[in-house]
């Protein structure tokens, strides 16, 4: 390699053409892409693909049918513009009767959303789900209950039982909301004198436990009405015991240490 061309390698070459103001650098002078300028250019034109779902009824403009709210669509995702430091966003899609493509935008100064192309949206009534497409249940459980009475006499079971965990659930949560308005200062001090006289029942268990040599991990129990001499037979028995393993395990050594070793 040249010298000429190791200075080109290495950057530090300018071409006689070249102007500062003009290319700014090498790379502006060979028209080099910007590679973070390419990778915003293609952030922005790329598009996501998202579950959208219709926040109002609107009317198709191809087939002049309703598309219901709370349907949902795969929309393209894409940005268009910004209102002071909010995205809009833009969303296209298919309509599910004759494919046309409907796009809804983000209107983020009103918090709405604007159809842009291939749908209109209803009127306010029509929104609230006022027109004919509305389906009365009345109706609809008289036809039913003329049709098929069985069905209606099922139905009428379910309401029923519905009716009464309802009225059971109603009665536990009155019942509980009285429970937590009533006096709490009687139930507390009631509560912290029992706690008092169990502390002071167990202080006087454990020193009554100190002065027949109990260990610290063996705690007495209150006394019964029914046995009043259980607790000091049950003592008696265990250093009964206690003795006679001791006898035992003295015997055993002795009969060991007798024994011949050959």
């Amino acid at each position: 390699m040249s010298s000429l061309a190791a200075v080109g390698a290495d950057g530090y070459y300018y071409p006689p053409d070249y102007d500062g103001n003009k290319h700014r650098s090498l790379r502006g002078y060979n028209k080099v892409p910007n590679a973070r300028k390419l990778k915003t250019q293609k952030k922005e034109k790329a598009s996501l693909v998202v579950r959208f779902e219709m926040p109002y009824n609107v009317s198709c403009c191809g087939c002049g049918k309703t598309i219901a709210k709370g349907v949902r669509f795969n929309a393209e995702k894409r940005q268009h513009g910004a209102y002071y430091t909010t995205k809009i966003w833009t969303f296209r899609m298919k309509t599910p009767c004759c494919k046309s493509v409907m796009e809804i935008r983000t209107d983020p100064k009103n918090t709405d959303y604007i159809v842009v192309e291939g749908a209109k949206r209803m009127a306010a009534a029509e929104d609230r789900g006022e027109g004919s497409a509305v389906i009365d249940l009345a109706s609809e459980d008289a036809r039913v209950s003329s049709s098929d009475a069985i069905e209606a006499l099922e139905r009428s079971q379910q309401r029923r039982s519905a009716a009464a965990r309802d009225e059971s659930e109603t009665a536990r949560l009155m019942r509980r909301s009285a429970a937590n308005a009533r006096d709490d200062y009687a139930a507390n001090r009631s509560l912290r004198a029992e706690n008092r006289r169990r502390r002071k029942r167990e202080t006087a268990l454990a020193a009554e436990g100190e002065a027949l040599g109990l260990r610290g991990g063996v705690r007495l129990l209150e006394p019964r009405e029914d046995e009043p001499g259980a607790g000091s037979f049950a003592l008696l028995r265990s250093r009964r015991r206690t003795a006679q393993a001791g006898k035992e395990a003295s015997r055993k050594r002795t009969r060991i240490q007798n024994q011949s070793i050959f």
